[in-house]
């Protein structure tokens, strides 16, 4: 517990350092999580006017089918790969984030253990 007010400012200084350090986390992994959903917006839309010339470029129906089948392949491939990846991303910054967070939770159940 306790032993005087000094204590207890420290600790509420602690969970609010805590806070303050998980908000800080969060906001910084949230923002590297939109410059990737940008960036993969972005190589999209580029990838979507090749495509249009690509097929624009073709000579017969046969050869546009052909094309389409391999640009909607690589279409899926691209979005399940950005997927998992921002997947994996959001997993480790909400670890990362609630670092601050769970070494609180274990210093209060440590001291009002005691």
């Amino acid at each position: 517990m306790f032993k005087n007010y000094d204590d207890v400012l420290s600790f509420n200084k602690a969970n609010v350092d805590a806070a303050v350090l998980y908000g800080t986390k969060l906001a910084t992994g949230i923002e590297e999580v939109t410059k990737e959903v940008f960036g993969y917006t972005s190589k999209s839309l580029e990838g979507a006017l090749e495509n249009a010339k690509a097929i624009s470029g073709c000579k017969t129906a046969a050869e546009v089918a052909q094309l389409q089948q391999k640009l909607a392949k690589d279409s899926w491939d691209g979005f399940v790969a950005e997927a998992t990846k921002l997947g994996e991303m959001g997993t480790v910054i909400a670890k990362s984030a609630a670092e601050p967070i769970q070494a609180r939770y274990k210093a209060v159940f440590e001291n009002f253990g005691k």
